[in-house]
């Protein structure tokens, strides 16, 4: 896969969403922008190796995209002259949109969480316990923030053809640092929910293994589209990144393969008295 392309791609499709909800077809593009039919296809194919950050600007300003999707993009575009087309690093919490639509178009997604259940299997009070814990967030962030991993949870889980193909690991204590709260019990019980999904595989490691995810989180996601590159999203305090080297896609996935010996099905963790 070409996966230098990344950037490209997510530009491309930000251009056509726009596009399509300004309700023109590429003919009428071509006139509304005064462009060229050659150039439009180049910039909405995502073939085009070095797109130039005015001409996205001012295509999206046109469609009547938001000034922050205009921004973005813009900042995405000079990326790709200046920096590495195969990464990216957005802030929180204005790139968890862009992160949702990338979600969205996942065929599968494999995650390791290393501290907590990760944010897209988290209840509203789960979730809510672990944002109070941050001092770098206002009342209005957290806010946001959880309303954000609510509507994540809504749009992966209840997208049109069903949720993607997901194998998610989690360390036990992400759990049973709730033991005797009713944040533990509604949490257990949405995850055996979710469990039962045919798309979604829960595992958990127990306390105390060693394995080579340990203090690592990351996800990665694979794309129906084989013109999509793989692409691994972390975060640290600073934002989320986006990696789709090729290199460094493998070596998570090399890590994520030699985490699953050590690993319990959610449901055979449930049946040790392991939570109990």
């Amino acid at each position: 896969m070409a996966n230098e392309k990344f950037l490209q791609r997510e530009l491309a499709r930000t251009l056509i969403k726009y596009r399509e909800l300004k309700g023109l077809s590429k003919d009428e593009a071509i006139w509304f922008l005064g462009t060229s039919k050659d150039i439009l296809n180049s910039y909405e194919s995502g073939k085009l190796q070095f797109v130039e950050p005015a001409i996205i600007a001012s295509w999206l300003a046109d469609y009547g995209a938001p000034q922050a999707v205009v921004d973005d993009a813009k900042a995405k575009a000079k990326w790709i002259r200046q920096g590495n087309p195969s990464n990216w690093q957005e802030s929180a919490p204005e790139g968890f949109a862009q992160f949702t639509e990338i979600e969205l178009l996942a065929a599968t997604i494999d995650i390791y969480e290393a501290a907590y259940v990760t944010g897209i299997l988290q209840t509203f009070a789960y979730a809510a316990a672990v944002l109070a814990t941050n001092p770098n967030l206002t009342d209005e962030q957290r806010r946001t923030a959880l309303s954000f991993r609510m509507q994540r949870q809504v749009a992966v889980f209840e997208r049109p053809g069903g949720p993607p193909r997901m194998r998610v690991i989690l360390p036990e204590d992400a759990l049973t640092i709730f033991k005797g709260t009713e944040i533990y019990d509604e949490q257990l019980a949405h995850l055996t929910k979710l469990n039962r999904l045919a798309q979604v595989e829960i595992f958990i490691v127990p306390s105390g293994q060693i394995h080579a995810s340990r203090g690592r989180s990351y996800e990665i996601m694979a794309f129906v589209d084989e013109k999509d590159p793989e692409v691994v999203y972390q975060e640290d305090i600073f934002g989320g990144r986006y990696e789709a080297k090729q290199g460094r896609v493998v070596q998570c996935r090399k890590l994520f393969s030699a985490t699953l010996p050590v690993v319990l099905r959610y449901e055979e963790w449930r049946a040790s008295d392991a939570d109990q």
